[in-house]
């Protein structure tokens, strides 16, 4: 197949086919990782350690409840937690400010606590564009100072770290496209197959002008 000269930039996931093909076909084009693969490579490390954890502990103890309930807490970015109001987690029985209520959690484990921090670390350079960071917060720690999940992800970063700071030194993002693809998959679940072709394409489009609608409000 011939050269394609013309293309600057190709945003793919971390697939290594993916990247021998844009080498062969596309010659002058830079490879970005995007960000919403390492988000979602990352956090999906985190909540497999999280959960495996959870398990050593009996279902009706504090440390489960802490590690089981209220999860969402954990991939919440950590400068988002400014709620310094106190509330009463029912799990738990005791009253706790959102902070508290994490460290909680992260307290049962050393490796737990790394990874909490490496993610965030790593979710917050990509959303400040800081390349320099990142490269150093995937370098802070070693292998067996994290979860075994999360030292995977690491290690993938690291051995792409090129094309991965590329993602964030760019806006480029194929974030768009996977929520149109993941609209549709969700579309064709619900409706449990449509006979008519025409009738699933007015579904897309119609749930496409509500989105779009919503965003301009």
């Amino acid at each position: 197949m011939p050269l394609v000269k013309g293309v600057e930039t190709i945003t793919i996931d971390l697939n290594s086919y993916y990247q021998d093909i844009v080498y062969q076909l596309f010659s002058n084009a830079k490879i970005i990782i995007d960000r919403f693969h390492i988000i979602a490579m990352i956090t999906r490390a985190f909540n497999q350690y999280r959960s495996q954890w959870m398990k050593r502990y009996k279902y009706q103890s504090l440390e489960y409840k802490l590690l089981k309930f209220f999860w969402r807490l954990y991939l919440k970015n950590d400068h988002a937690l400014t709620d310094n109001n106190e509330y009463y987690d029912r799990h738990i029985h005791q009253k706790v400010k959102i902070n508290e209520r994490i460290s909680l959690g992260l307290e049962l484990d050393a490796k737990l606590n790394n990874d909490y921090v490496v993610m965030h670390d790593v979710m917050n350079d990509l959303a400040t564009r800081n390349k320099d960071t990142l490269a150093e917060t995937l370098y802070n720690y070693h292998y067996d100072q994290l979860s075994k999940p999360i030292a995977t992800v690491i290690k993938t970063l690291r051995r792409n770290l090129e094309i991965v700071l590329n993602a964030a030194g760019s806006d480029e993002s194929n974030g768009p496209l996977e929520g149109t693809n993941r609209m549709i998959k969700q579309i064709q679940r619900t409706a449990f197959s449509l006979q008519n072709f025409n009738h699933l394409i007015a579904r897309i489009n119609l749930r496409m002008m509500r989105t779009k609608k919503q965003y301009q409000v």
